[in-house]
């Protein structure tokens, strides 16, 4: 089975936004799209698969895409975790609608430990995810990022942004020092092109890195899953609210290994 991409769907306009950015992310990696929908009762089969069909088909219009629909009774976060592993799902795209449904969104992209979401709240803007903005801390589990970054950058030969901030404790230093030390390692080996910004402090760290996604005219954000909330929770200008809605997240879970997914491993 091919590795496949995921787009939950709730017959919503974002839903229909998220079919737009995995055509984009398939067409570039040759993956089929699989939609998936979940009804309350077995009587509601028959017509939704009809309603998801038809979105597939106005979609699928003059674009050589392969779409497969499915629609399950159950348990919704249950039930699309499922699929996604009887698909062989490698990355995941829901649309959200950001703010007022963050906690119902982080408990679906939670239960998928190997597989990131992208959460878009608008159609496809620039065409492709050719400038990648990474917040780096001390983390070193957050280097999961720097692998979905080299695999990114097959697709679509990406230059990354690294936005970090100033460390009064020691070994917070130290350890921030390690991760850079690592993503650079990885993109020089791969010649993947990338600028580094230091904040003095981490203060208003959320607001600065939507500040900074809007100089570098970033088209992906990449964040750990444990850290969304945190990042969207603290916005505070309403310019960077407007630009969170624009720019699609891709949220990656800590993991203790690597998707064995071309050259990403």
């Amino acid at each position: 089975m091919k590795k496949s991409i995921l787009v939950p769907h709730y017959f919503t306009e974002v839903g229909n936004f998220a079919i737009e950015h995995a055509y984009m992310v398939g067409k570039a990696s040759k993956s089929p799209i699989h939609l998936i929908h979940i009804v309350k009762s077995k009587s509601q089969i028959d017509s939704a698969t009809e309603k998801l069909k038809e979105i597939a088909t106005t979609f699928s219009e003059g674009k050589e895409v392969e779409i497969i629909c499915e629609v399950r009774t159950g348990n919704l976060f249950k039930e699309i975790y499922q699929y996604g592993l009887e698909i062989d799902a490698y990355l995941a795209v829901m649309g959200t609608h950001g703010v007022k449904n963050i906690k119902k969104a982080m408990k679906v992209v939670k239960k998928f430990v190997k597989i990131p979401f992208i959460l878009v709240q608008n159609p496809v803007i620039f065409g492709e995810y050719d400038r990648i903005l990474i917040p780096v801390d001390n983390d070193k589990n957050s280097r999961v990022k720097v692998q979905w970054v080299r695999y990114i950058n097959t697709l679509f030969e990406s230059k990354v942004y690294l936005l970090t901030h100033n460390y009064s404790d020691g070994f917070k230093v130290k350890q921030l020092n390690n991760n850079l030390k690592f993503a650079k390692s990885i993109f020089d080996k791969n010649l993947i092109d990338y600028e580094i910004k230091v904040l003095e402090s981490s203060k208003n760290f959320s607001d600065s890195l939507y500040s900074y996604a809007n100089n570098v005219e970033s088209d992906l954000i990449l964040v750990m899953t444990d850290k969304y909330r945190k990042y969207i929770k603290e916005l505070k200008k309403a310019e960077n609210l407007q630009l969170y809605k624009k720019i699609p997240i891709m949220c990656v879970n800590k993991r203790t290994d690597i998707i064995k997914l071309g050259s990403l491993g």
